[in-house]
């Protein structure tokens, strides 16, 4: 009788100990789970409790990460063709102000609950600002999505701080 009251409370002892193990651990994220191209479906600036999408409810764009470096381009779906292929300098301006493209070397930190953190060092931007800053991104794959928040960065489009959020799906 006491082997089988040792047994049970052995099981429950080590059933609590898998309960109490946080989720995320269970469900990490790895590198090899962020290596390829994703389409965005959505990207969003969170500023002072407020939800803006500064390429609007749909943007168009993808990411693509390799083993050692990641890229992107972001752009507003709803923005208009340009009368010609030679842009004037109002659809130029336009242009920049609708888009975001920067590429980086990155590397893998820490997991969290928010997922694995890569730091990408921007190269080659679409705005010259942003070479030479780093990117941070907490990268969490469920499935065929992967989503992406930052913990605060200067939003090249409007130039305001936002901890952002892109909702990406794999695209290859």
């Amino acid at each position: 009788m006491n082997k089988l009251l040792l047994l049970l409370l052995a099981s429950v002892t080590i059933g609590l100990l898998a309960a109490s193990v946080p989720s995320y651990t269970q469900q990490a994220t790895t590198k090899d789970q962020i290596i390829g191209t994703w389409k965005v479906l959505s990207l969003k600036g969170l500023t002072a409790g407020l939800v803006k999408y500064p390429l609007g409810e749909q943007p168009g764009g993808y990411v693509t990460v390799t083993a050692t470096r990641m890229w992107l381009l972001f752009v507003d779906s709803r923005r208009p063709a340009p009368a010609s292929a030679a842009l004037n300098d109002a659809e130029a301006i336009a242009a920049m102000k609708t888009s975001v493209a920067w590429t980086g070397q990155y590397s893998i930190g820490e997991q969290s609950q928010d997922g694995l953190k890569a730091t990408a060092r921007v190269d080659t931007a679409s705005s010259p600002a942003l070479p030479g800053t780093d990117r941070v991104y907490f990268m969490k794959v469920q499935g065929n999505k992967l989503t992406m928040k930052s913990p605060g960065v200067i939003e090249p489009m409007t130039g305001v701080t936002s901890a952002l959020v892109i909702e990406l799906v794999k695209a290859d």
